[in-house]
This record gives C-alpha cells, structure tokens and sequence, in this order.
C-alpha cells in the first residue's frame, strides 16, 4: 500500500470467508484500520491463511470479486509453505487501485457494461484480452483500456 493510502486488514483463515463474501464484506465496510477479522467457522489462527486485504472500503462493495480473490489465494496466488503439512495452503494479499495491474472477468464486464456471461464469452472468443494464471482469468487494465480507446499512460486505467 502507498503511504496515506487505506489501511490493510487482516482476515484470519481467509479460505474459511470464500463462501461467506457478503458477510466479509459487511464486515470490512465496519472495519477500523488495522483491524483482524477472525475465522467464522472458529478454527484456530493459521498463519499460512491471512490474507491482508488492502483498502477494504472498496471489497466491502464487491462481495463478487471479494469472493473470487479470496478463492485464488486458496489456489496458490499468494505465498506457499514448503513446511510438511503446508501444501495447498497459502497467504497473500488482496489490493485494488493503481498497485493492480489486472480486473477479474466480472470486474471488466462492470467497467463494460455487459453481463458476466457475455465478457466470459468475449474472452473466449478473445475480442476481450485476457491473460490465465492457473485457472484465474484476469484482464489486464491497460488492455482493457485500449480496447475502448483510452490511454493508458494517462491513468484512465485506474479509475
């Protein structure tokens, strides 16, 4: 995160809040900085399963593509363990803003104005560009851009 940017909170067992998005993400529009959000299930803290999710006033919006991020971390996006046990476990990081180069399908489709299937479609038939990294498809924001004839060198991108 930049300096004077918002505040990061933690979520304890972050796998355990995939299939409880609008529920975190309630609960991420409550938060105060700096704040750590207990597992809901009442597992015991796993280290290997925090997430930090950066500005969290604006996941608290997005309980979607809360739900996909949350998901792609217990898919290996954020840091492995090489520890015996630890395998298929991660931690990571959840940004939003200029620190993030890409949107999730259904983030792009909003920014189109078309429903989710039709920009899963479009990215099949590769008339939205899309990149994969493992099974998660993500659109790169300048892409994107440049698709709807902005300039990505002047920031369009990010808003």
């Amino acid at each position: 995160m930049t300096e004077g940017g918002p505040a990061a909170v933690t979520v304890v067992n972050a796998g355990s809040w995939a299939a409880r998005s609008e529920q975190l993400a309630e609960i991420l529009g409550r938060s105060s900085q700096g704040a750590v959000i207990a597992d809901p299930s009442g597992r015991t803290s796993d280290p290997e399963e925090l997430a930090a999710i950066g500005d969290p006033a604006f996941w608290a919006g997005e309980p979607l593509a809360l739900a996909d991020a949350l998901r792609g971390l217990g898919a290996g996006a954020g840091a492995r363990t090489d520890e015996p046990g630890g395998a298929g476990r991660s931690a990571g990081v959840i940004t939003t803003g200029p620190d993030r180069l890409t949107l999730t399908v259904e983030e792009a489709a909003a920014r189109l104005g078309i429903s989710r299937a039709s920009a899963y479609e479009a990215v099949r038939r590769g008339e939205i560009p899309s990149i994969r990294i493992g099974r998660r498809v993500l659109v790169p924001k300048a892409s994107l851009a440049r698709l709807v004839g902005l300039d990505p060198a002047a920031g369009a991108s990010d808003k």
